[in-house]
């Protein structure tokens, strides 16, 4: 749902689209011109050279592979931290005290009502930092066979308690 949001929504609230960088894709990679050049280095005539050149194409290839299909993450570019999606459900009669929690900013609070199931008619669709600096989040009632907006993205920055 993430696809959803609108490029200006994001550019108004300081939220940029970027992705992370794997650490094994650059480790593969590392490890793979390491093998390279020893497969270089060993004699003409060794058994050895032709399966560590292979070896090293394949890592360097699978290495390539994890740095590019890595997912994108929302950024608050203030603070840099990552937004975190959760979706959280609740039964149709808690829409109000649902609806006063994200007015409020108490993410915790709202996350400890939540229900374990996704079977309930109330969604919360939620993107969080670690420390709550920037919460956007929209709600959804269930239709049959799929999920409705309530609102529209809101977003919340910073504490209030």
């Amino acid at each position: 749902m993430k696809t959803d949001i609108d490029k200006n929504f994001f550019e108004a609230n300081n939220v940029s689209i970027g992705k992370k960088t794997p650490m094994l894709g650059i480790a593969l990679l590392f490890v793979a011109a390491v093998v390279f050049a020893v497969a270089l280095s060993l004699d003409a005539a060794c058994d050895m050279k032709m399966p560590a050149i292979m070896v090293a194409v394949v890592m360097a290839i699978y290495g390539v592979a994890r740095i590019f299909s890595m997912p994108s993450v929302m950024v608050y570019e203030p603070t840099g931290e990552v937004l975190v999606n959760e979706e959280l459900y609740f039964e149709a009669k808690e829409k109000d005290n649902v609806m006063e929690l994200l007015r409020n900013s108490e993410v915790k609070r709202l996350r400890s009502l939540a229900k374990d199931s996704t079977s309930h008619p109330l969604m919360v669709e939620l993107y969080a930092t670690q420390t709550e600096s920037i919460v956007i989040f929209r709600v959804y009632h269930y239709v049959p066979y799929s999920y409705e907006p309530l609102t529209e993205y809101r977003v919340n920055r910073g504490k209030r308690y």
